[in-house]
């Protein structure tokens, strides 16, 4: 960290000294008209360096300093000769609305209008469950018939559906979280998550349904983190982007143990309940009870902003052909409730992929237009904020999605040197599994299957975004075995940063680490664009995927 003091170089001086060192370190004699200027570690750990400064204060949302990166990657790509994709401007401005929820909420299970009066059940905000609504018109109180739906999938492409005509308009729905068949060799996906188990499916699925509110079940193997991270988060302000439908008057999730009341309290066995939840006749079951929530969130509005370049190919065969790389710059911000180090610097989350777009960029800007397709750079913010800003971009192409080849994203790129393998997370979805497959291949490197699949990465990072709107896409993600005399080296590391500076204060800077790490994934992403541009079909999710190419491109 450099101190903060008089002689604290400002974002500008940093800027200047970046370029200064890109040139320095990488520049070579030409030959011919082939580009000779290489990507190289120095550069990265510049870009991770200034970027991660406590003078981008953390890069949260609506803050002076996300405002700086935002400056600073629109410089970066102005100096090395991208155009503005979206317009006449870098930046694609839009809003999001913040919702502080309500540490006063109430939640009461009644028995439904008609039935036997019994006791009602109050949970524990934040003990039993969390709630908040992105309404802003949502009333005081709200009462509402509870239904359970199991898991509450539709996938026609699977064969599955657990509402089987059943009309939840106004109703709240009790779902389970992730999907049926969640261990070795079950439906769907066995232990690997599929999008149809994750949070945010249940929530837009809902919606679309016409419900009144939606509660999750949570199990730490479901859910994939415990309690306390649903607790923490949700006690939280919160954004969502105001365009998109809203059907909800709430949404919230509950604890094991306080579903287990509530069914309890319809006589209702949870275990043998959510043993019918697991079969494909499994059809909503009416619980005779009724959900009153009381709840008065407050709501402001937060200016956000993707910055957006790109580069044009100048190939005849290239003109309607498109792949967009992408990295979120935007990170947690400041706690000033923290006693000393206040700053969620975000060096590795997510300077370091960052970093890497940035770099690529400089490295296609020397092809003067000879590019094997037209490559759009997009930095984009509110990843931490449900992947928002890489929603919003997807939602507001300037061309058709379906002119989109793939989305490559870069998230967290790997610090701490090279492996002998490498994996693709999500591209066991689509086509570009064979094509990432290949471009390994030719650089020699071992390509594994995804790892963790059953943590569902895929679905908590930007990627995710442009797959749920038509795009192929993938996380382009470092192996397990390091090469050099230590093996494990880079495991270790990986999992030292995930259980010790995972979204912590201490996520800064180091100057021990290897680049050559990175600069591995973008050779790897040199190659798979070349692979694309070469590309005669578009390419396609598979038949199996809850993703699929609009119709209507």
């Amino acid at each position: 960290m450099i101190p903060d003091n008089k002689t604290h170089p400002t974002a500008k001086s940093l800027f200047s000294l970046l370029l200064a060192v890109t040139f320095l370190l990488s520049f070579n004699a030409c030959r011919g008209e082939k580009p000779v200027v290489e990507i190289t570690a120095e550069e990265l750990a510049a870009h991770i360096r200034i970027l991660s400064d406590d003078i981008y204060e953390g890069r949260g949302l609506g803050t002076r300093g996300i405002e700086l990166a935002a400056a600073y990657q629109e410089d970066f790509f102005r100096q090395f000769g991208l155009q503005p994709f979206l317009g006449e401007n870098f930046r694609q401005v839009f809003t999001l609305v913040g919702v502080q929820p309500d540490l006063k909420a109430s939640l009461e299970i009644v028995p439904a209008r008609g039935r036997q009066p019994a006791e009602a059940l109050r949970p524990v905000l934040l003990e039993d469950f969390v709630i908040k609504s992105e309404r802003p018109d949502c009333p005081p109180e709200v009462t509402a018939e509870l239904v359970y739906c199991g898991y509450l999938i539709q996938a026609p492409e699977r064969q599955w559906d657990d509402l089987k005509g059943y009309d939840v308009r106004g109703k709240v729905l009790l779902v389970e979280i992730n999907e049926p068949g969640n261990y070795p060799g079950g439906i769907f996906d066995g232990e690997d998550m599929n999008y149809y188990g994750r949070w945010i499916y249940k929530f837009e699925k809902a919606t679309e349904l016409g419900a009144a509110g939606v509660l999750i079940i949570h199990n730490d193997k479901g859910a994939t983190y415990g309690w306390s991270v649903v607790r923490n988060s949700w006690a939280k302000e919160s954004f969502f982007l105001p365009e998109k439908k809203r059907t909800l008057f709430f949404q919230g999730w509950v604890t094991g143990q306080m579903a287990e009341r509530i069914l309890a309290s319809a006589g209702l066995d949870r275990q043998k309940l959510l043993a019918e939840a697991e079969r494909p006749d499994f059809s909503p079951r009416p619980l005779g009870l009724s959900v009153r929530v009381r709840q008065a969130p407050t709501f402001r509005e937060v200016r956000a902003e993707n910055v957006v370049g790109w580069l044009r190919s100048n190939r005849p065969e290239a003109r309607n052909k498109y792949a967009i790389i992408s990295a979120h710059y935007d990170h947690l911000g400041k706690d000033p409730n923290l006693q000393g180090d206040q700053v969620y610097n975000g060096a590795i989350d997510n300077c370091s992929a960052t970093a890497c777009l940035l770099a690529l960029a400089g490295y296609y800007s020397q092809f003067k237009g000879d590019l094997p397709l037209n490559l759009v750079f997009a930095a984009v913010t509110a990843e931490e904020q449900n992947l928002l800003g890489s929603d919003y971009l997807a939602a507001h192409l300037p061309v058709p999605n379906s002119s989109v080849l793939a989305n490559l994203n870069f998230e967290m790129s790997n610090v701490w040197g090279e492996t002998e393998d490498v994996y693709a997370i999500g591209a066991r979805f689509s086509d570009l599994d064979d094509l990432c497959r290949l471009a390994a291949g030719k650089l020699g490197y071992r390509y594994i299957p995804e790892r963790g699949g059953n943590y569902g990465f895929f679905f908590r990072s930007d990627q995710l975004s442009f797959a749920r709107h038509g795009i192929p896409a993938v996380w382009l993600h470092e192996g397990v075995v390091a090469r050099g005399p230590d093996p494990d080296r880079v495991l270790k590391k990986a999992e030292e940063y995930q259980k010790l500076h995972y979204h912590q204060v201490t996520d800064e800077f180091q100057e021990d680490w290897d680049m050559r790490g990175a600069l591995q994934l973008l050779r790897w992403a040199r190659e798979i664009i070349d692979l694309l541009g070469r590309q005669e079909k578009l390419p396609q999710f598979r038949a199996d995927s809850a993703f699929q190419r609009p119709v209507s491109e």
